[in-house]
């Protein structure tokens, strides 16, 4: 839970883009064949129609399987369709295993109460870093 909130509120990266195959519409408006669409993980993981609360961090969203119960194309910090990310799988087993082994021998400790600022670039990151206090468990 607390991995999906995380990626929720700071996804890999802010958006995706995507050409269209065909012509079609969508929500009344003509989308022509070859036109790139933007789709922003920033934006619809911070619509209240589907989060409450949004902008706060709150792990406890995602018990009842909450991620089942979201349209499609609501919750996708690793992109949709045949062009997810292919690293998906791994980044998030490797996203388990270091938090809970820093988890188990460490308590973490923010040094700074600041805001902390991103950096909005091919991955989304922190501006200036996270600087945290690690003390033995």
């Amino acid at each position: 839970m607390i991995i999906k909130e995380a990626m929720r509120l700071y996804p890999p990266v802010t958006d995706v883009s995507r050409e269209a195959t065909r012509d079609c519409e969508i929500g009344g408006y003509s989308i022509p064949k070859g036109c790139t669409l933007i789709a922003s993980q920033w934006v619809m993981h911070r619509d209240p129609r589907y989060f409450s609360n949004p902008e706060v961090f709150n792990p406890e969203r995602w018990e009842d399987d909450l991620e089942k119960r979201l349209p499609r194309g609501v919750y996708f910090p690793f992109g949709d369709g045949p062009r997810i990310c292919i690293g998906k799988s791994f980044a998030l087993m490797e996203a388990v295993l270091i938090l809970t082994t820093i988890a188990q021998a460490f308590q973490l400790e923010l040094v700074s109460e600041r805001e902390i600022e991103l950096q909005p670039s091919i991955t989304l990151r922190p501006k200036h870093g996270v600087q945290v206090l690690l003390k033995k468990a």
